[in-house]
């Protein structure tokens, strides 16, 4: 889609990378993805979804962490509050069941004495 949009927009390479460059792009695709999935349907199988699907707030966290400390990106302050938000709600996931723990309702069983 993006390469579409590039051509109707009038975009031009200045050069075309090379053959190691598209290889590199593959493997990283093919391995990446065979990774992450076979991880994610491990965690489905092995933990509740809220945590197996938690990576999605977890992963944008670590790609602007790494853009401040790897890429020199400034922060403002409402982005880093936003950030905090982020990793508390993640937090209240992963820790909710020993937090807000599930009681178990018990209903009697109806017997032959009450009845009468």
């Amino acid at each position: 889609v993006l390469l579409c949009a590039a051509f109707l927009s009038g975009e031009k390479l200045a050069t075309l990378p090379g053959l190691s460059g598209f290889m590199a792009v593959g493997y990283l695709a093919l391995f990446g993805s065979i990774i992450a999935i076979n991880a994610y349907m491990y965690l489905i199988r092995n933990v509740s979804p809220a945590l197996a699907t938690s990576y999605a707030y977890v992963n944008p966290v670590v790609a602007v962490l790494l853009g401040t400390g790897l890429g020199g990106e400034r922060l403002s302050p409402v982005e880093w509050a936003a950030l905090g938000v982020i990793v508390f709600a993640v937090v209240l996931v992963t820790l909710g069941k020993y937090l807000f723990p599930v009681k178990a309702v018990v209903t009697p069983c109806k017997t032959e004495d009450s009845r009468q």
